[in-house]
């Protein structure tokens, strides 16, 4: 769930957004280092806010004036701050919450090209420490780094599909200062379709999956439902 607003600074695009996940999750683990089998966990995650702004190809715009504007090539910066809001138990396995400060500048690029649209964007995640990781340990994680690539047509104004790709390399992590060879290094495939009801009510559905992943990396497959209301 989230909510933003838009507005104009020198007459470019920007926006702040405030996020509250929620998830249910399930994992497995074969041969891990506390555990094997499934665990299951459930409840709020911690909240995310994210400021944007327009570098470039994005004008500040009225709903009337996007509602004819043509896509162009653009660049944009963004912010994503997550603040430990999330539930959290230090004698959990599997927690919602990360107990930890996470700090992610972006940026992405985007071109149409005739009917169709690329967009890539990279960020690096950088992690805060979380003294209380599975008891009374403390993680400290380095920073991951990420490109996403979209590819993506238009079949009207009111329906796009996409391709989409992530790799990420990175995030090795220490506990009590001992390195836990675990860097990761993941390959994600998936596909998006995005959709408008009305010029203020749509949404996205989307499903990724790992297709390459370095040992001791997530092996992760998501399913992904977004609607949105404009006002």
């Amino acid at each position: 769930m989230g909510t933003a607003r838009s507005f104009g600074i020198d007459g470019r695009n920007s926006a702040i957004q405030v996020i509250q996940p929620y998830a249910d999750v399930s994992a497995s683990f074969d041969d891990a280092r506390f555990f094997d089998g499934t665990k299951h966990n459930g409840g709020m995650g911690d909240v995310q806010l994210v400021f944007v702004h327009n570098l470039f190809g994005g004008p500040a715009l009225t709903q009337e004036e996007f509602a004819t504007w043509q896509p162009e090539t653009f660049l944009t910066g963004a912010l994503w701050v997550t603040a430990p809001t999330g539930d959290y138990d230090k004698k959990r396995i599997i927690n919602i919450g990360a107990n930890r400060w996470v700090f992610k500048p972006e940026l992405a690029f985007g071109t149409p090209i005739g009917p169709t649209w690329l967009e890539v964007n990279t960020y690096v995640s950088l992690y805060g420490d979380n003294e209380d990781y599975l008891g009374d340990n403390k993680l400290e994680q380095k920073p991951l780094y990420a490109v996403e690539g979209h590819y993506s047509y238009s079949f009207n104004r009111a329906l796009w599909a996409s391709l989409d790709a992530t790799y990420n390399k990175g995030g090795e992590t220490r506990i009590n200062g001992v390195n836990q060879d675990n860097q990761q290094e993941n390959t994600l495939l998936g596909a998006s379709l995005g959709f408008m009801l009305s010029p203020q009510f749509g949404g996205l559905i989307a499903y990724s999956d790992t297709v390459s992943e370095r040992t001791g990396s997530p092996d992760v497959n998501t399913w992904t439902l977004r609607l949105q209301y404009a006002w």
